[in-house]
């Protein structure tokens, strides 16, 4: 028992002299270094995927990627849009679909916070209709934002 107390001292002993090593976030935002790899983002109006490109999916390796076809909400006919989806659940900030598209479409931003009250305000969309090829893009927060190319 004596030993315990000795050795419970000398940690507090010890992180008397260290002092404060935290820092004050989030009362201060902090500055990562140039390499930080934080979350990625979808330039719709430089992405392939409505021509057929998977290279940033091939390499996703937690699959957070995914291309689906969904009905054309736009002129109900029975053509298919093409939805790139961009899962910020299961990302790990890899950087692999940065590095793979051949597009630049993808790029890593220095943003870090991604708390969020749904898990699906972490899906970012970007929808390819295939007769204009115009994107549109889905933010976390469900705000459609339309683009040409």
């Amino acid at each position: 028992m004596r030993e315990e107390k000795t050795n419970m001292f000398f940690w507090v002993r010890k992180g008397l002299r260290t002092g404060v090593l935290t820092t004050r976030y989030p009362g201060r935002y902090e500055l990562m270094p140039p390499d930080f790899r934080g979350r990625p983002v979808i330039d719709p109006d430089h992405c392939l995927a409505a021509q057929g490109c998977t290279a940033c999916i091939d390499v996703c390796l937690p699959k957070a990627l995914h291309v689906d076809q969904v009905g054309n909400e736009r002129n109900k006919m029975n053509s298919l849009d093409e939805r790139l989806t961009l899962d910020l659940g299961r990302c790990i900030m890899c950087g692999l679909c940065i590095n793979a598209c051949p597009a630049d479409a993808l790029y890593m931003t220095q943003e870090y916070e991604l708390a969020v009250t749904y898990r699906e305000a972490l899906q970012v969309v970007a929808s390819f209709t295939k007769d204009t090829d115009s994107p549109t893009t889905m933010g976390e927060r469900g705000e459609r934002h339309e683009s040409a190319c």
